[in-house]
């Protein structure tokens, strides 16, 4: 093959490229917008994540193209994700407690990494996804859920910032055990901090020291919340201009007394 020719065929796999990346990244496509199925399974049910697996690979093989980055497991995922938002809107009470609650969680984040991106709507349906959570309204159960190892204790750099009075330094966040859920406390208070500026936010990508679990995390989690915030009103910036009592001395004694105290539940726990 002369050089020539060798170059046209580079330049037409590139245009290829080029052209599917488009595609993914066109953030009009109505299939984003609507779910494009009606039916009437009920909600949770085995039979309707069979159903969301259907919808997926229909959507998908409507827009399968020719050329090899088409878009379409992305198209198809959001098209999943959309449908089931739109299904916890209309029941929001089903998920509390139904043995499919998890499989729920996990349908849905499994479609938002397949999807690559997130818009600002599905970023704050986070909180939504955060209040199936679980988590106790006081510190002190938390500390006895901790001690139980159902949820831990983990950094909470990032939700110690003083507001309305309350101390950031004495914030603490928690995570659930599989790391989707989080919880914010004072222990001044003994309460849940849910202040916008602090408040724990579902994960769709927990965080890891692994390498590519972190880019998830980061790609899905922590750039939203950097582009967005926490809720509507409130960004991001807004969060930064407040000041944070995360490294003070008040803040790591605190957290040190935190731990003791989880250790100590967990003894009395043994005696129980």
């Amino acid at each position: 093959m002369s050089k020539k020719k060798a170059a046209i065929w580079i330049s037409l796999v590139i245009i290829m490229l080029l052209i599917g990346w488009l595609n993914i990244k066109t953030p009009s496509n109505p299939v984003w917008l609507e779910s494009g199925t009606e039916d009437n399974t009920s909600f949770l049910s085995d039979e309707y994540f069979i159903g969301l697996n259907d919808l997926f690979e229909k959507v998908r093989n409507d827009h399968k193209k020719w050329y090899i980055v088409d878009g379409s497991n992305e198209i198809a995922a959001r098209a999943v994700i959309v449908k089931m938002m739109q299904d916890l809107e209309s029941n929001p009470g089903a998920l509390i407690n139904h043995e499919n609650s998890t499989r729920y969680f996990e349908t849905f984040d499994r479609n938002i990494r397949k999807a690559g991106s997130i818009t600002e709507e599905v970023h704050f349906f986070r909180n939504k996804l955060n209040s199936y959570s679980g988590a106790p309204v006081s510190l002190d159960d938390m500390i006895t859920l901790a001690a139980e190892g159902k949820w831990k204790l983990f950094s909470a750099k990032y939700h110690r910032y003083n507001h309305e009075g309350v101390k950031g330094a004495l914030n603490l966040k928690f995570i659930s055990k599989d790391g989707r859920f989080e919880a914010v406390y004072n222990s001044e208070t003994g309460e849940m901090v849910t202040d916008p500026f602090n408040m724990g936010t579902y994960n769709y990508a927990p965080g890891s020291i692994n390498p590519l679990k972190y880019y998830k995390h980061y790609t899905f989690d922590k750039q939203p919340w950097k582009k967005w915030g926490n809720e509507s009103g409130v960004s991001f910036e807004d969060i930064m201009s407040l000041e944070s009592g995360h490294g003070s001395s008040e803040e790591k004694n605190n957290s040190k007394e935190i731990k003791r105290w989880i250790k100590q539940r967990k003894e009395e726990l043994k005696l129980e």
